[in-house]
């Protein structure tokens, strides 16, 4: 195994997260400590989602990406999480709009949005799935953050499907691949969407739920209802979403141990995670392949 890389003290800025969950707003911060390695600026992260991005306990997805960004060496993000239970993208695009604004430290501008749309909307269901609702409302919340800071990067959160066992088999999708499959190419379409209402071609997809369909939908990634998150479940989507922020392919080295004891699993459970991730991250000759939409498969092990 690879030597785990040293921690660095760095707070350029100060952390705060802030979570909504329904009405009730959660904000938690940390006190600054000196640099003792020089290291790039602190990132300023904004994070739109709903119940999915709340997973894995207090400050959900956004608080595990900043841990595993400080694992990784670099300053500790200013994280600001709007999460709230049952909406999509375009209740977002309605009332979190001015946020934008609003919640980037003063005088600063976002480094990077990550966008995690409802779990059935970017499917072709006939009836749960509304893929150009998708593209519009990512396309718009895109806009907006790129009109407030020009070089913000975009990730979509390619969410993922309802776990084996799940109520929706076989009536409504023959099986988790089969929902899978359809998340991964409506994402991909989502980010052909953005990259053309911004102009340029940076947007990201954070493929947590190929990860997840790398794990063969272990129900351990699950909670009892076979569709949200288990705090393995969350790790892995911030391993995910970490991996598209700091561009950061090689995730077995990190430092888990403090992540892992948070979330009441063992460090080689997370080292277990991290190595799903690093399969599921597209290789250079991978990159041409997912550029054209080509969906989602699981590898042959």
């Amino acid at each position: 195994m690879r030597a785990k890389r040293r921690h660095v003290v760095g707070m350029v800025k100060r952390y705060h997260v802030g979570v909504v969950i329904g009405a009730l707003a959660v904000v938690g911060s940390a006190a600054d400590a000196s640099v003792e390695v020089t290291v790039a600026p602190a990132k300023n992260l904004l994070l739109f989602g709903n119940s999915f991005t709340q997973s894995g306990g207090a400050g959900g997805v956004g608080q595990l990406v900043s841990e595993l960004a400080v694992a990784g060496g670099h300053a500790e993000p200013f994280v600001f999480q709007l999460a709230v239970g049952g909406r999509a993208l375009d209740w977002h695009l309605a009332y979190g709009t001015p946020l934008i604004a609003d919640r980037v430290p003063a005088g600063q501008t976002w480094d990077h949005v990550v966008m995690q749309e409802f779990s059935t909307r970017p499917t072709d269901h006939p009836t749960m799935g509304e893929p150009q609702k998708f593209y519009d409302a990512a396309s718009g919340l895109a806009s907006a953050v790129r009109a407030h800071s020009p070089g913000a990067g975009v990730v979509l959160f390619e969410t993922w499907a309802r776990g084996p066992g799940h109520e929706f088999y076989p009536g409504e999708w023959a099986s988790p691949e089969a929902m899978q499959a359809e998340l991964a190419h409506h994402y991909n379409m989502g980010r052909d969407a953005v990259d053309a209402a911004v102009g340029g071609t940076a947007t990201e997809v954070a493929r947590v739920g190929s990860a997840f369909g790398e794990a063969d939908f272990d129900a351990s990634l699950y909670g009892s209802d076979l569709w949200h998150a288990s705090n393995r479940g969350a790790l892995l989507a911030g391993l995910m979403i970490y991996a598209s922020i700091y561009d950061d392919a090689t995730l077995t080295d990190l430092d888990v141990t403090a992540v892992a004891n948070r979330l009441g699993m063992s460090e080689a459970d997370a080292v277990g995670l991290a190595q799903v991730a690093e399969r599921t991250i597209p290789t250079p000759g991978t990159l041409a392949a997912v550029a054209v939409g080509v969906v989602y498969t699981r590898r042959r092990r």
